[in-house]
């Protein structure tokens, strides 16, 4: 291409030399005037084509280029009549228009794909711009808040103060409970947020979950259990009672002087019994009733070093004293995190005893406290021990109140430690297995 073109400027320009020579021939030696006008104008059109030539293939360009910036890739340029020099830059501008409308197609049919997925999921999504501006509401969000469309977040706030007010905090990452009425219909919903960017331009995506149904299920679910461990509890210790104040009536039904010593020993005993058992119910009771009264957490900057290291402390004479092999895995930069120092301490006590009771048939006890910050900043905080484990069957009750795996255990003390993470809007996961040991892994 390129030689075909040098070789037509060439013959153009010896063409103009020669017109422009004549010329000056004519104008020097003859007085034809007829024939310098005609090539003078000869000489003009020949440089007027040589322009055009030379401009031609960037006039080309331009245009094919313009078509690109504007998105039309359905220009056909043809080189028939303008010369073989052309005929391959023609042919590259259509393989790159054909390859453009390729990418077009292709990221529509990318962009249908998601649409349609996201047109199909039965969880609301609703994705805002800086501004607020709504650039995507799917179909299950236009049920969940009965409306058609949704141009702006600041629509929420007029309808759906709450929501609106809880969407403009969150922050990427983070996972609320709201109620909201919609046409008079109560919904329980589950908020979770995450932030992008894209081309410098970030964007919130919404995800919003009707779990009213979810949690009544869970809620019937928790007040079975409950009924079932008041149950047990109650009928464990009013049995006997029913049953030795029957039998103390019986003996009081005779007459109280033909009672011998043996029998007023028996009365004695039975009353004390009837004491213990009262005592135990009552304890039962009250300590139930500081599962429900947790105090509200101080929140405040905690350094992760400093709350391990003072509970590594605390239990350090008794670690040794048992043989166990305690090991603190800390990073080096300070890890600090929002918390009540009072009530995490009380949480990894927790913890640490009963990795404590559950290394003691291990003839190499071991125990690690372990803290880090994952990828998405969460900090993390890990009780890891090589005791007994959990049977698979009793991961999902040990957090139950009063349930537990030891003869001398309470049962509230993962109870109340769950609890306290979830004020402090953390997450427990367990992994456990049997004869090899056992993770708490905390996340805040």
């Amino acid at each position: 291409m390129l030689r075909s073109f040098r070789i037509n400027i060439a013959l153009r320009i010896l063409f103009l030399i020669a017109l422009v020579l004549l010329l000056a021939y004519n104008v020097a030696y003859t007085t034809f005037y007829i024939s310098m006008g005609i090539l003078l104008f000869a000489s003009g059109l020949t440089f007027w084509n040589l322009i055009r030539y030379v401009d031609r293939s960037n006039r080309d360009l331009s245009n094919f280029l313009q078509g690109l910036k504007f998105g039309d890739y359905t220009a056909v340029y043809s080189g028939r009549g303008k010369g073989s020099s052309f005929t391959e830059l023609y042919k590259s501008f259509a393989d790159v228009n054909k390859k453009f409308q390729d990418l077009t197609e292709e990221k529509e049919i990318n962009h249908l794909y998601l649409q349609t997925i996201v047109e199909s999921v039965n969880i609301g999504l609703l994705c805002l711009g800086e501004d607020g501006e709504v650039f995507l509401m799917n179909k299950a969000l236009k049920e969940l808040l009965q409306k058609p469309f949704l141009h702006h977040a600041r629509v929420l706030e007029q309808q759906q103060p709450v929501l609106y007010r809880l969407i403009e905090e969150m922050e990427s990452g983070d996972k609320e409970v709201v109620k909201i009425s919609v046409q008079d219909q109560l919904l329980q919903l589950s908020v979770q947020v995450t932030e992008f960017k894209i081309l410098d331009k970030k964007y919130k995506l919404i995800s919003l979950q009707n779990i009213q149904r979810e949690l009544e299920e869970q809620e019937l679910q928790a007040w079975q259990k409950l009924i079932r461990i008041l149950t047990h509890e109650i009928m464990n210790s009013v049995a006997p009672i029913v049953s030795l104040t029957s039998s103390m009536k019986d003996l009081f039904e005779v007459d109280r002087t033909a009672l011998s010593n043996s029998e007023l020993q028996d009365i004695r005993e039975a009353i004390g019994a009837i004491q213990r058992r009262s005592a135990g119910l009552l304890k039962f009771t009250e300590t139930y009733r500081n599962l429900t009264r947790i105090p509200t957490p101080k929140f405040s900057s905690v350094e992760v070093q400093s709350l391990i290291k003072n509970i590594a402390t605390l239990f350090r004479l008794d670690l040794e004293k048992q043989n166990i092999d305690f090991e603190l895995d800390l990073p080096l930069q300070t890890l600090t995190f929002q918390a009540d120092p009072d009530l995490m301490e009380q949480v990894l006590i927790n913890f640490l005893k009963n990795a404590i009771d559950a290394v003691a048939q291990n003839p190499s006890p071991k125990i690690v406290l372990r803290a880090f910050r994952n990828v998405n900043q969460k900090v993390i905080l890990q009780i890891l021990d090589n005791g007994v484990g959990i049977e698979v069957d009793k991961i999902d009750k040990i957090f139950v109140p009063f349930f537990t795996t030891k003869e001398t255990g309470t049962g509230i003390g993962l109870s109340l430690s769950r609890q306290i993470i979830r004020q402090h809007k953390g997450n427990i996961v367990v992994q456990s297995k049997v004869g090899e040991g056992t993770v708490f892994t905390l996340t805040f």
